[in-house]
């Protein structure tokens, strides 16, 4: 089985490839083949051929009709409905109203006042407050102790400051 497997079964004629150029020659030899090629061209035919070919192209070229994919008068309808379900969206969507003060959150006041995005001094802010604000603050609660209070002074107040109170 092992000494077949290289063999592919076809076999050449004797002397097949020894006189396979003479016989091939023979065959494609120019005797064989005719002295004409058999097509012939009017005389002054390339001359004049550019002429001929420009006055056929002319006359052919007719005005083509284009047909557009989408017409134009669509996109306008398509736009004007657009904008009517936006205009009618905005205009009955109120379920909440959230662009006053009142929903801000103090915290989110406060942090950005001490971030320093708001530019406003002591005496600016004292503009905006009146005497009956003043008046209807309620001092005589006591929400910070004693101890509380002078540790809050002690930690955020400089040092210069507070013996310049004293």
């Amino acid at each position: 089985m092992k000494e077949n497997k290289n063999i592919s079964g076809f076999k050449a004629p004797e002397n097949y490839f020894e006189d396979f150029e003479e016989r091939l020659f023979g065959k494609i030899s120019e005797e064989n083949f005719p002295k004409s090629a058999g097509h012939t061209v009017p005389d002054g035919y390339f001359e004049n051929l550019e002429d001929r070919v420009l006055k056929t192209v002319i006359a052919s070229e007719k005005p083509t009709k284009v047909i557009p994919l989408f017409a134009k008068k669509y996109f306008g309808y398509a736009a004007a409905i657009a904008a009517c379900l936006l205009l009618g969206f905005m205009l009955f969507n109120t379920k909440t109203d959230n662009s006053g003060l009142d929903s801000l959150q103090l915290a989110a006041i406060d942090t950005y006042i001490e971030d320093g995005n708001l530019n406003i001094d002591l005496y600016d802010l004292t503009s905006y407050i009146d005497d009956e604000d003043i008046t209807d603050l309620n001092m005589d609660d006591h929400q910070f102790s004693e101890t509380t209070l002078e540790n809050y002074l002690l930690e955020n107040v400089d040092e210069e400051t507070l013996i310049n109170e004293q």
